[in-house]
């Protein structure tokens, strides 16, 4: 009867296996000095505990997963938003007195290479029967995966397009300029603007947005980062330039706005 012999080494134990003929096995333990061979050195173990982790991996994963883009986030979440923005955006919402009254006499000047230039009021924009109401997220374009800074709002205000067409701009424009009560701006190619669901808001979840985030007004664009969306418009005007602004999609925009030196900072303890 002829016997098969070989050695098999798991891990860091070895052991004979001794097949016969027959089909049994007999296992027999490596004396504990050949064993001793192959234990692990303390440097290697040391970089074992080193790169130790408490993560879990499974091959099958059971449960149901599920999410939803049409939840309306509560006004709370803009709110936050809001006060970030103050630090991290530019544009500084206008300062509402004592008694809560706001200003609703405000308006927009529209001007530039437009054929007819005129000034928008809050009461008009109000009552046009081209006002809308549409569910739009906002997100921050810092904000991270699974991070707070985003959320869905149903908000009510008059498309650009509404007023755009009414202010008959020159075909010759190629730029259109939103400008806030403080002088910050938001200069955008004018056709990203008319590919796009824009409205100028004044209202977000039933409540006037002087409640929910400050201000009278905000630019919200469809599918666009909300550093974009600056508050209290006081004009818009059109263009025309030789190299007009780039994309908010465009890698030359991501660029520009990565290399502002304040995108990163976390700022600690409470915002009055």
């Amino acid at each position: 009867m002829s016997t098969l012999k070989k050695t098999v080494l798991l891990g860091t134990t070895s052991v004979l296996a001794l097949s016969g003929m027959a089909g049994g096995i007999a296992v027999a333990a490596v004396p504990d000095g050949a064993a001793a061979a192959t234990e692990p050195t303390a440097a290697e173990a040391h970089d074992a505990s080193y790169y130790k982790t408490d993560i879990v991996t499974l091959e099958t994963v059971p449960g149901a997963f599920e999410f939803v883009q049409n939840e309306i986030s509560p006004n709370e979440t803009f709110t936050n938003m809001a006060k970030a923005a103050q630090f991290l955006c530019g544009s500084h919402a206008k300062v509402i007195d004592d008694d809560g009254a706001l200003a609703d006499d405000w308006q927009i000047a529209i001007a530039g290479k437009v054929g007819n230039p005129q000034m928008v009021t809050f009461e008009e924009m109000a009552s046009s029967d081209a006002v809308q109401k549409m569910t739009m997220a906002c997100s921050c374009m810092g904000n991270p995966a699974d991070g707070r800074d985003a959320g869905n709002a149903e908000v009510t205000g008059l498309p650009v397009s509404v007023i755009l067409e009414e202010a008959q701009v020159d075909p010759a424009a190629n730029t259109i300029v939103f400008t806030s009560a403080d002088g910050y701006e938001v200069a955008l190619p004018l056709w990203y603007v008319t590919e796009r669901y824009c409205p100028l808001v004044f209202d977000i979840n039933g409540a006037p947005i002087s409640e929910v985030i400050g201000g009278t007004n905000q630019l919200w664009l469809g599918a666009t980062s909300a550093n974009y969306f600056a508050r209290d418009i006081v004009s818009i005007t059109l263009e025309e330039r030789q190299t007009p602004p780039p994309a908010p999609s465009s890698d030359e925009a991501r660029t520009a706005y990565q290399n502002l030196p304040n995108v990163g900072v976390l700022l600690g303890g409470e915002i009055a």
